[in-house]
């Protein structure tokens, strides 16, 4: 499977949800500098992918994800 190509803001929310157990939404935004509808659409892509999956404000990542971030550390 090919690793997906992200953008800076998806690339940052999923290190930033990597590093948590489960994430809240308002907190990936304070963390990343983003708002939280681009941290909404961020994480709406990164679950297209696998990489994270989210219940409502929370998110958390996936082993794809994880494998991800290690990958491009």
């Amino acid at each position: 499977m090919s690793s997906p190509d992200l953008s800076d803001t998806e690339a940052d929310v999923l290190r930033a949800v990597q590093s948590e157990a489960t994430a809240d939404l308002y907190d990936l935004a304070r963390a990343v500098g983003a708002g939280p509808r681009a941290v909404q659409d961020a994480v709406r892509r990164l679950a297209q992918h696998d990489l994270v999956h989210a219940s409502g404000r929370h998110v958390r990542c996936t082993n794809t994800g994880d494998q991800w971030v290690r990958a491009h550390s």
